[in-house]
């Protein structure tokens, strides 16, 4: 059968109107798509731009074909567009950048640009670029910026004058307890004077409001003195080194010899590590610990004193232990609070202040207290200390 060149020639006009339709319709997508959407030679210049576009930049189509789109950004933004050309010209098809635009009536936008090259092995096309305008977000991200450049302002001066006004209190307290020592001191030397001088046949209707009397004032001059180690300690210029605990503990036990006197104290301990720290500090810690298991297991027959330790990844846990009169775990929140005494200061002499200063210097170096204890069989004081610590304010 002859070859028809009719049949030939329909189906070759067939396949150019589906391929003109088709162009029509990537045309009709490409104008009426949402996106700024421009179409690019190699060199940058524009060769198509839809109706998005041309909104964005202030320009009409005509007036955009064949200008280099670097003319539409600031300087800074030429800059990435050259850049995003040779990104594109690259292996990686695509890029992404920042940039500023600069709309027709002067104003600046910030845009988010988007190039992409034709995909490999499609053959020679425009490169396309997609502009989102995100001025609205960077707006918001230099208001956020903004606020919290101003609210860290705000912190920062109110810890400027929480310091100043810390420091001021601290220096009125000083001031207080010093004043007050002397006369405290003479009212203890009076009070005595007083007793001396009336004898030993004293009325009990005297005698036993002078003792009251001399006790009150103890406890005064007691609180004083601790007040003062708790300043002091607040004050102490400490540092990181290696510490030898088993030597700070010779040094802690030489102290407390007046408070074992004429007592039959049995006092042991675990193996004690090398740690890094302050042996000032540490020496406090440990003095004020001993000293309070000799205080509440005065009324045992022998007191039995011994040191823990255990160790973790991160952390050394000192424990010193008594078989003294222990507490109710109910109440161990309170006991390293300030004032927070669990005996009455009728029955165990002290002022509440000891486990702060402990409490503060553990702080001080990154590390914690808590104590474990039941009614009359005894307690554990423990602290935690970091390997390594790192020293905070």
């Amino acid at each position: 059968m002859p070859h028809d060149p009719t049949t030939d020639l329909q189906q070759r006009v067939q396949v150019l109107e589906a391929e003109r339709e088709a162009w029509q319709h990537a045309l009709t997508l490409f104008s009426e798509a949402p996106a700024p959407y421009l179409l690019l030679n190699s060199q940058g210049r524009v060769q198509e731009a839809n109706a998005a576009a041309c909104t964005l930049l202030g320009y009409g189509a005509e007036a955009l074909r064949g200008r280099p789109f670097a003319r539409f950004l600031s300087p800074g933004g030429q800059g990435t567009f050259e850049w995003l050309l040779g990104q594109a010209g690259g292996p990686a098809p695509r890029a992404r950048a920042e940039a500023q635009l600069l709309h027709a009536d002067g104003t600046l936008l910030d845009v988010l640009l988007d190039l992409a090259a034709p995909a490999p092995g499609s053959g020679p096309g425009p490169l396309r670029l997609i502009v989102t305008d995100i001025t609205p977000y960077k707006e918001a991200h230099r208001s956020l910026l903004d606020t919290a450049a101003s609210q860290d302002a705000q912190l920062q001066a109110g810890a400027t004058r929480f310091r100043a006004a810390q420091q001021e209190l601290e220096g009125v307290v000083t001031v207080v307890v010093q004043q007050l020592q002397l006369p405290v001191a003479r009212a203890m030397n009076y009070l005595g004077l007083t007793r001396r001088a009336l004898g030993e046949e004293v009325p009990e209707a005297v005698a036993r409001p002078l003792l009251q009397s001399e006790r009150a004032v103890q406890q005064i001059i007691a609180l004083l003195a601790s007040v003062d180690r708790y300043l002091q300690m607040r004050r102490m210029r400490l540092g990181l080194r290696r510490v030898d605990l088993e030597r700070v503990l010779r040094e802690v036990l030489k102290h407390a010899q007046p408070m074992m006197a004429d007592r039959h104290v049995h006092i042991t301990h675990d193996p004690l590590p090398t740690v890094q720290g302050d042996s000032q500090a540490l020496f406090v810690i440990l003095d004020e610990y001993v000293a309070n298991a000799l205080k509440y297991s005065k009324g045992r027959e022998i007191a039995r004193i011994h040191l823990r330790v255990r160790e973790t990844d991160t952390e050394y846990h000192i424990g010193v232990e008594d078989n003294g009169a222990g507490f109710n775990m109910r109440q161990k929140d309170r006991l390293f609070h300030l004032f927070g005494r669990l005996h009455p200061s009728r029955s165990y002499e002290g002022t509440g202040v000891g486990l702060v200063t402990v409490r503060r210097l553990c702080e001080r170096f990154g590390g914690r207290v808590w104590a474990e204890g039941k009614p009359d069989q005894g307690a554990t004081f423990w602290f935690a200390w970091p390997k390594p610590p790192v020293l905070l304010d």
